[in-house]
């Protein structure tokens, strides 16, 4: 049905959404309570000052709107409306259209019986969309077009939502982990790509003619420890590209990769210098890497501009310079920067994408973690298809990009892990096996032609 505009559909499902029930907040605001099956009570809002929580968590939301120049704003999660309110009250959103969507339609109509979205739905610049159909959101977002949309998640609410959405679920709660982590880390993005554009760092198109040659691509996962045997043999026929927190492992052990990729804005990455000689390994760094660490890289450096940060595409556009999609993670970006450079066939190593043999990190790393209890998160098929790992959120997320970026090429990608996840779209492989399979290519003019590259743009 309608109700004054606004969206209400319900299909019902075997497997109903959690019940809300309104209670009283200390401050006399309402806050809703969810209740599911065999869980414990959980909170859409505080149950102190639900007003106050609002008005920050739509201060955060919408710190960097004015940049997106949107043409509207939607938000997931109607609560009991403190957060919508805030949001309609807030400069920065007031001449947008607002859409709300809600997934559980039992507990709505139950809050708004009870008159707590009143006033919102006399403003006429929101519309609900309230519905237990994927197929609802999804026709909306495909509506959107080429327009400009703020995307809001008021996580809270996500637990609500029936088990019918979870795919839904999903794709909200990955957009939040990189809208977050964007907000979280935007004084430090803006103030390292102000520091570290003080000096004309060379950058990567003299390396885009380098001839098409197998790469090795290694991260710092557990797994790796399988592969150290292995990758003397493998850089006669690869070049070996490596993200900074492997760097220190693979030195312990001799090998020397032909360039390292840093990305991470944050200052624990000076940790990732230590253990290893930089002098001769170039550096192929985010335009946002913690400018510590590109001030003290001893060896040459060559800056990296990243898509979907506005004053590196900027930026990239005035030196006529390539954009790289970093993924959101170093390994992610690593693999961007191979396939810009022409090398393939590309094989990933020691990419575990969870916690195999219950640690973070290859022995050796200076960012292991190795916990004494199992460790906790989401279950995936694991590297050989016979079982499953855990993995964390992020790890998730990345491994749906590898996937992603599998499924839109015609290349074949090659996984040599040995451990960790399977990676859909990649074909499995031993790291002996794949090093069987290009053991006829010598890489030493390939190699020797990138060498010659560093030295004519760093002399």
């Amino acid at each position: 049905m309608n109700l004054k505009g606004h969206l209400i559909q319900r299909r019902g499902s075997t497997f109903p959404a959690p019940s809300l029930k309104l209670e009283t907040a200390k401050n006399g605001a309402w806050t809703a309570v969810g209740r599911e099956a065999h869980t414990h009570p959980f909170y859409l809002h505080s149950r102190y000052d639900p007003v106050t929580e609002a008005e920050r968590f739509i201060e955060g939301q919408l710190r960097y709107i004015e940049e997106e120049l949107p043409e509207k704003v939607v938000m997931y999660g109607a609560g009991c409306g403190h957060h919508i309110k805030a949001l309609l009250k807030h400069p920065a959103a007031a001449n947008l259209p607002i859409e709300v969507w809600e997934a559980n339609v039992n507990g709505f109509l139950a809050l708004e019986e009870a008159g707590v979205y009143q006033h919102i739905f006399e403003d006429p610049r929101v519309t609900f969309v309230i519905a237990d159909d994927v197929q609802i959101y999804t026709s909306r977002m495909e509506d959107w077009g080429s327009s400009a949309v703020h995307f809001i998640v008021h996580e809270p609410s996500l637990r609500a939502m029936p088990p019918s959405l979870d795919p839904l679920k999903q794709v909200l709660q990955d957009y939040q982990i990189k809208k977050n982590s964007a907000v979280a880390f935007r004084h430090l993005l803006d103030a390292n790509f102000a520091e570290n554009m003080k000096f004309a760092w060379p950058g990567i198109v003299p390396f885009l003619t380098l001839p098409s040659v197998p790469v090795l691509l290694i991260s710092a996962g557990p797994s790796l420890q399988f592969s150290f045997e292995h990758l003397h043999v493998a850089k006669e026929h690869c070049l070996l590209g490596a993200v900074g927190s492997a760097a220190a492992p693979l030195h312990s052990r001799g090998i020397t990769p032909d360039f390292v990729v840093m990305i991470d804005p944050q200052p624990n990455m000076l940790r990732q210098l230590e253990g290893w000689h930089a002098k001769d390994i170039p550096l192929f760094f985010l335009s946002t890497l913690f400018s510590d660490v590109v001030k003290a890289y001893s060896g040459p450096k060559y800056i990296l501009f990243q898509e979907g940060y506005t004053p590196a595409e900027e930026e990239a556009a005035r030196r006529g310079e390539p954009l790289v999609k970093t993924g959101g993670s170093v390994s992610t970006t690593l693999f961007s920067l191979a396939r810009l450079f022409g090398l393939q066939p590309i094989c990933l190593v020691g990419q575990d994408l969870a916690y195999t043999h219950n640690a973070t990190h290859v022995e050796g790393s200076n960012q292991r973690v190795d916990w004494s209890q199992e460790a906790k998160g989401e279950t995936v098929l694991s590297f050989d298809q016979k079982g499953t790992v855990v993995t964390s959120r992020n790890l998730l997320l990345y491994k749906k990009w590898f996937e992603k970026e599998a499924r839109s090429s015609e290349d074949v990608f090659y996984n040599a892990t040995e451990g960790g996840a399977y990676i859909e779209g990649f074909s499995h492989v031993r790291l002996k096996e794949f090093i069987d399979m290009v053991r006829t290519i010598d890489v030493s003019e390939a190699r020797e032609q990138f060498r010659q590259i560093v030295r004519s743009t760093t002399s």
